[in-house]
Parts: structure tokens; sequence; C-alpha cells
């Protein structure tokens, strides 16, 4: 995967890691101290006591960042995400090195399954083996339609639906932090509770998911500060579908149709789950640059009209803002809240904010107010700002013209003496 400088644009994902979900989640769940002694030693507890148990039974669970794939008719896990390796960015390892640790973890464990196994069959089983050739001239690699996905498709899975702990883990933690902690039992089995739902709600079992399936953890569309790493929820993503899982890209047209298709599949799959991915995200998982990316997404755009609902589009992360402009434009032309919403995966309640807020720049350039006073109005920044009234005179040329908008929106005006 090919990345810009720096390391920013993969800062977040060293905090895609299932310790850290699970502190934070417990440290407000129990209204523990920021750095909770108790709470770091309790999950360190319960999850190596539960992977000896587990290991007893012979159950094997996905981790975040955790990919199952089917290996000469077996399934495997490949690690595609390591938060250990991602903290080493800006230390000692630039991102390209950091990528390829990965690739070659994931090319160990396909030699553990077999030891005459190739990088190619590594890169088949990826989705990144790339054909050098251009594409044809003329080659399209948009899909016929936009993709159409079944409700309901995805493991209906909360943590409290899932906070089950078999009694040989529940006794052997309970006796440590009650001990040596000096935890009340009724708290210690409680937070015991939480841990494993937790867990289980971030780790599925390997028989939950299919070969190209992997679990990844992502900004929760449900909250509003989201840099604490409490507030990323578990999502699962099809990387490939069985189809996809033996085609041979022959050239560099059918790679950037493969990226589509998966970007396509999974910023909606992460939107059903309440979750969304970020461009980094896409990049990590894809296998693509930053700028194939953004070609992928605004050509998809351009064609169908559907803006895909990754975190810029939907929690405003980064410079994509233009969605709100574009919300604006198909209520101008004519469009429903309920239509607007299906096409940007967002909820009317959001669409409908985007548009009274349109309606509030609007009534202040009628009444012909100052920039520096809408800024401070209104409570936006004076890029979306700019770009709602370039959207006015673009449609409401004339004062008349604006004048009367604003009134079949039932916005009544005064005339000022």
């Amino acid at each position: 995967m090919m990345m810009g400088k720096g390391t920013s644009k993969v800062s977040t994902l060293t905090a895609r890691d299932l310790v850290t979900v699970q502190i934070s989640h417990l440290r407000v769940r129990f209204e523990l101290a920021e750095k909770s002694v108790l709470a770091e030693k309790a999950v360190q507890l319960v999850n190596a006591s539960f992977e000896r148990y587990e290991q007893s039974q012979g159950t094997i669970r996905v981790q975040p960042g955790q990919m199952v794939a089917e290996y000469r008719g077996e399934k495997m896990i490949l690690p595609l995400l390591e938060t250990s390796w991602i903290k080493r960015l800006g230390q000692d390892m630039g991102p390209a090195a950091v990528k390829r640790q990965h690739e070659h973890a994931c090319y160990n464990c396909l030699l553990e399954k077999d030891p005459e196994a190739t990088y190619n069959e590594l890169w088949q089983l990826l989705g990144v083996s790339e054909g050098r050739r251009r594409a044809p001239k003329g080659f399209d690699f948009l899909p016929e339609e936009p993709l159409t996905m079944a409700p309901g498709s995805y493991l209906p899975r909360t943590p409290e639906d899932l906070a089950t702990v078999p009694a040989p883990v529940m006794e052997e933690t309970v006796s440590v932090l009650v001990e040596q902690y000096g935890c009340k039992k009724g708290q210690a089995e409680a937070m015991i509770r939480a841990i494993a739902g937790i867990r289980a709600w971030c780790c599925p079992k390997i028989s939950e998911l299919s070969p190209g399936q992997l679990v990844w953890l992502t900004y929760s569309t449900k909250k509003s500060r989201r840099i604490d790493p409490r507030l990323f929820v578990p999502v699962v993503l099809t990387l490939l579908d069985p189809a996809e899982q033996t085609l041979v890209l022959s050239h560099h047209g059918e790679f950037k149709a493969l990226k589509v298709r998966q970007i396509e599949r999974m910023t909606t799959e992460a939107w059903r789950q309440e979750g969304v991915l970020t461009s980094s995200d896409l990049e990590w998982l894809t296998f693509a640059s930053s700028t194939t990316i953004r070609i992928c997404l605004e050509a998809y755009q351009e064609r169908y009209g559907v803006i895909l609902p990754t975190a810029g589009t939907v929690l405003d992360m980064g410079r994509t803002l233009t969605h709100k402009k574009i919300v604006v434009e198909m209520a101008l032309g004519g469009m429903t809240t309920k239509e607007i919403a299906e096409r940007i995966y967002h909820t009317p309640v959001a669409v409908d904010a985007y548009l009274k807020t349109f309606d509030r720049l609007l009534i202040l350039r009628y009444y012909r107010m100052p920039m520096s006073a809408i800024t401070r109005v209104v409570g936006h920044g004076r890029r979306l700002i700019e770009e709602h009234l370039a959207l006015a005179e673009k449609h409401f040329p004339t004062e008349d013209a604006l004048k009367s908008y604003l009134e079949g929106r039932g916005i009544a005006l005064e005339e000022i003496c």
C-alpha cells in the first residue's frame, strides 16, 4: 500500500486494539481513573483466563484486524493489522516498512499451512495481485449498477448480549480481583462480565465468519466525541466475496474495478453496523493508494449520485465536507429528504439539519448580514458558509428569487425600515 509522508494518516490505527477499547469502556462504566491500574489489570486477567479456557475447548476467535481466509479447503486467519507494529511508526520504521512487516506476518501464517506457499498465493488471498499492464482504452472500472444490500445480514451483536462468563473463568478472576486489588465480589463480577462482553463483541468465533471476511474497529456513527478510543465499534467486513477470491487481475483497470467493489461493499457494511471507515482504513485494507481511493469515491458519486458513507462524509472528519453542499443541491433539484438520506447514507434528521442551516444562511444573506456576523450566528466555519453562499448566488441571483424561495419554505420575512 502506498502511503503519504509522515505518520498522521495512520495514527488512529494504533488505538484499534481490543485491550485499549476494553479498558476505555471499563473506565467509563465504572467511573475509574484515567490511568486506572485496576482496569488494566482486570482486562489482562480476564483476557488471559478466557484464552486458556477457550483453548482447552478448541474455540478460535478472530481478533480485530484479522481476516478469515480459505487455503486448500481449510479456514485460516491472516493478521492484517498488528498494533504493535503500527506503534513503531515515527520511531524506527516508516509506513512502507510497517506495511511490509504485516505482509511478511501474513506470509508466515501461510507458510505454517504450506511450507511451499508463494507470495502470489498470498496476494490472491488478499486481493492485491495487481496486473502491471495499463487498462485497455475505454475500460470502465465502475460496476453496472450501484450496490443493493439486503438489510439484516449482519451479526446482531452487542456487548450486553454476549457477556457470558464460564464458571472457571469467573472463579479464577474474581478471587484475584478481590484478594489482590480489594474489589467487592459484586463489583468484580460486574467488571468481569463487562470485559467478557466487549471481548466477544470485538472477537467473533471463526465459525461466525466466512472466508474473505474480517473484523475491524471503526468510528461509531452514534457518537460525537470521535477522538476517544472507547468510541470504536467492531464491524464485520467482506474484503473479498467468493467470486473475487479466485480473480486473476491482468491489468490495472481490473485492479481498480476490484477496489471500487471493495470500497462500495465495506463502507456500506460498516454503515449498517453503525460504524464508518476512514480513508486510511480503506487504504490499509484494500492495499490501494490514497489517490486510487479518492478517484474511486469521486467516480462512484459522479456516476450514481451516491455518496458512500465514510468518516469524512458522515462525521465530517478530514477535508470531505462537500456532502453538505450536495445535500442542498439535491434538495434544490427537487429531491425529498427521504430520497437524499438514502443517497448519502445519512438519517433524514441529519439531512433536515443541513437544510435548516442553509435556510438560516439564506435569511442572513437576505438581510445582508456581514460574513463575520454570519459565522458567529450560524456556528460553522467560513469554508462551509462560503460554499452555501455560492449556492445561493447560483440558484437565487436576485432578491425576489431568494424571497420567493424562503417564503415557499414557510419563512415569514419582515421588511426592515
